[in-house]
């Protein structure tokens, strides 16, 4: 599993020579860690995969300010795994329960370097936008099409043909993880962390503020999916790629042969009052979900999560500090008990969100940084 080479890529310019940095960092994390070559190819990936021309302009200002440092272009790679791919990817484990470690992650320099948006906790509960969500997309799932069994009891519902056409039970899929704006009201970590993660989608060139509290569960950003396909989309397996039409997508996923029953194309439905899945949301999941794929970094996170399960007790001793940073990250990321969800009064801290440059000055040398493209 390595990175293209240049010409592959078909890039030119600014994003060649940026490419061209990675494709150096690789080469030279062959004879260091996997987690390193991870890193690496993070960065080259995102080059090529990213999810918006703001945010190509993001990553190539970033990769050629630190161009000359090897180390700094490691921690921008293990950056972008833990405020970009590791938010959107489900654990594969279980959720450990948060606790004091004599230890922060290595990368706590960088979170105190992002300035707070205005994070309001969101309400726990979204029946509301499941419900708008199964009229919207027509009581089916949004990737197999298959009904969801609710229709029996809806009125005046006429019976699909074949009549055999299995039934499912659906959820309601968010495609920014509902979880970065929970329990932001009580713990001052997990506050800090969802900062981090607002602060790339924002230099990605998202609105973050769209999504603030309550309105993480609005319909741009929520879809119908049976319990499989929920899953696969949440651990990064499953994502839609967009075409040339207006909310029209193809089908992707991490293996040919998974999920079987999917729909090789989607066409999501609208209307003025129950609007369609956000083009720009699912761009970020896909780009993600890509470059975790093809990177190895999602794997790596798996693998990750499974060792920290089979630890009993993480030691302090350093010989296991890979593996309780990741449950520290895990937990930081993952959603909380229905008890520790707070009271979604707590408006935040405002501040101007500043360019990815600006997050990681601490990992800079001191020279002029290259114009965005």
């Amino acid at each position: 599993m390595t990175l293209p080479s240049a010409a592959e890529t078909r890039l030119s310019g600014n994003a060649l020579s940026a490419y061209n940095v990675c494709l150096g960092l690789e080469k030279i994390a062959k004879d260091r860690t996997e987690k390193e070559r991870i890193q690496a190819r993070v960065l080259g990936y995102l080059i090529i995969h990213a999810p918006s021309p703001t945010a190509t302009s993001e990553l190539l200002n970033v990769i050629h300010s630190c161009s000359n440092d090897h180390d700094k272009l490691f921690k921008l790679g293990e950056a972008f795994i833990n405020y970009y791919i590791r938010p959107f990817k489900k654990s594969k484990g279980h959720t450990p329960a948060s606790s004091d470690h004599p230890s922060r992650p290595s990368f706590d320099e960088v979170t105190k370097k992002i300035l707070l948006g205005k994070i309001i906790e969101a309400p726990k509960n979204h029946t509301e936008a499941k419900r708008l969500a199964l009229i919207r997309d027509g009581f089916r799932c949004v990737a197999t099409g298959m009904y969801d069994s609710k229709i029996l009891k809806t009125p005046n519902f006429e019976q699909p043909t074949p009549r055999n056409q299995p039934m499912v039970h659906t959820e309601c899929a968010h495609i920014v993880p509902q979880s970065t704006y929970f329990n932001v009201s009580t713990n001052a970590d997990k506050r800090d962390y969802s900062a981090s993660v607002l602060a790339v989608l924002k230099r990605f060139g998202y609105d973050v503020d769209n999504l603030n509290g309550e309105k993480v569960h609005s319909l741009f950003n929520v879809m119908t999916m049976d319990r499989n396909a929920h899953d696969a989309f949440d651990r990064l397996n499953l994502w839609f790629q967009a075409t040339q039409t207006k909310d029209c997508y193809i089908t992707k996923t991490s293996s040919d042969w998974y999920y079987p029953l999917l729909k090789k194309k989607i066409t999501f439905q609208s209307t003025p009052d129950l609007p369609a899945p956000s083009p720009e949301l699912l761009a970020l999941h896909a780009a993600c979900a890509t470059v975790a794929h093809l990177s190895g970094a999602g794997a790596y996170i798996d693998e990750l999560d499974e060792d920290t399960d089979s630890l009993p007790v993480l030691t302090h001793d350093g010989q296991s500090s890979e593996i309780l940073n990741n449950a520290i990250i895990r937990s930081l990321g993952s959603l909380p008990p229905s008890n520790c969800v707070g009271d979604g009064n707590d408006a935040g801290v405002g501040g101007q969100l500043q360019p990815l440059s600006e997050h990681f000055r601490h990992l800079l040398p001191n020279q002029n940084p290259i114009p965005p493209v």
